[in-house]
């Protein structure tokens, strides 16, 4: 009865594996929404009146002791955290049921244990190569966001989907401060509203120093920059950062939260 009862329980368990194998999808790479119109998605961004009015804008994020930034990526980066935490919980405690139970058992048979591993085998080789992908990892002009900083023209180059469609003028690093080349993925996070801890002053529309921020890699970002900045644009100016015009840091920031920083390469060269 003993044996009958393991032998249902290793098929039962080799049965969903299977199963689960079988309807992961491969994975492919991500594609824009439909019908999406960038020139339509700019116009509407240019047209969006900003309201400082609401929770969230009366001080820095990270002056907050609550740490609660519904306006930001930080908040759904938190959501799947608190998702995975909770996921693996009830992972360890089927895992920890399953082996109580076990220990409650006689001795197996060889063939018994035999099942065991290889069922563990399977379990383990699933568990280690299957993430669930959102897509194909992209990487430069593969990826569906594609922005080309030129230090010597000081010029955003946007492609979207390997297609340039739009340019706009920044400033690098100047002296000192001046901007890494890079070649990356975009690792974020990004903000709305962010002021800078290092080189602090100045504020646009309440949304700090530095609006529509996304973080490249490090303390380093392209991101939107103060009324006394504007001149200054189209020449290196800044702190290391890339600066724009808040309103076209706000057209970067809102089409990388549409596509996701996964799908955003970010390359800052000299020439």
């Amino acid at each position: 009865m003993m044996k009958c009862t393991f032998s249902a329980i290793a098929i039962l368990l080799s049965i969903i594996v299977m199963t689960v194998l079988q309807s992961c999808d491969s994975p492919s790479k991500k594609k824009l929404p439909e019908n999406f119109d960038y020139y339509a998605f700019k116009d509407s961004i240019k047209a969006e009146k900003l309201d400082t009015s609401g929770p969230g804008f009366e001080t820095n994020i990270f002056e907050n002791t609550l740490l609660t930034p519904d306006i930001d990526s930080a908040n759904a980066l938190l959501t799947r955290i608190d998702s995975a935490w909770h996921r693996e919980m009830a992972m360890v405690e089927q895992v920890d049921s399953l082996r109580k139970i076990w220990k409650k058992m006689e001795t197996h048979t060889p063939e018994e244990l035999l099942l065991l591993k290889e069922n563990t085998q399977i379990l383990d080789s699933f568990l280690t190569s299957k993430k669930a992908p959102e897509g194909i990892p992209c990487s430069e002009a593969g990826c569906l966001i594609y922005a080309h900083i030129v230090k010597s023209t000081q010029t955003l180059y946007l492609y979207l989907d390997a297609v340039l469609i739009d340019s706009f003028a920044v400033s690098t690093g100047i002296g000192k401060y001046d901007t890494p080349t890079f070649n990356v993925r975009a690792a974020g996070p990004t903000f709305k509203r962010y002021t800078s801890k290092k080189f602090p002053g100045g504020n646009y529309e309440g949304l700090g120093n530095m609006p529509y921020v996304v973080f490249i890699k490090g303390g380093y970002a392209v991101h939107g920059t103060t009324t006394g900045n504007f001149e200054k644009l189209g020449t290196k100016a800044s702190h290391g950062c890339v600066r724009l015009h808040p309103m076209n840091a706000k057209i970067f920031y809102e089409l990388v939260s549409l596509i996701g920083l996964s799908n955003t390469w970010i390359s800052i060269t000299e020439s």
